[in-house]
């Protein structure tokens, strides 16, 4: 019982709506949660494991839009869901490849931030 490929592409065209309502705020959640665990530094393994999982709604959301341009469909949607979920796969290598700067910035912003909020509050 093979799967055609024509079956899966139908699916992902019928299915649009749901499929990028599912995969982009996963995307989105796992960066966040890549960026978290190396901002309190965890281990390792744990860091690897969250983009190890990170890759699987990456790679079929890029899959998905994909499908639209191999029949043509270009439009907005097909330009801005590529970018983002690179923009979160660039996130996910940057965790592995430099975790402390990763963390040493998330850090500095952590800071700012909190700072200036105090600054707006005390105002």
């Amino acid at each position: 019982m093979a799967i055609e490929l024509a079956s899966i592409i139908e699916f992902s065209h019928t299915h649009c709506i749901g499929i990028c309502a599912v995969l982009v705020p996963t995307n989105l959640c796992l960066a966040g949660a890549t960026t978290a665990l190396v901002a309190l530094d965890r281990s390792t393994r744990t860091i690897y494991t969250n983009v190890a999982v990170s890759l699987l709604p990456a790679t079929i959301l890029l899959l998905h839009v994909a499908t639209w341009w191999a029949i043509g469909v270009i439009m907005l949607p097909t330009f801005i869901l590529p970018i983002l979920t690179l923009v979160c796969l660039a996130n996910q290598a940057y965790a592995v490849i430099a975790p402390q700067q990763m963390r040493n910035i998330v850090i500095k912003v952590s800071k700012f931030s909190v700072a200036k909020y105090q600054q707006l509050v005390a105002n």
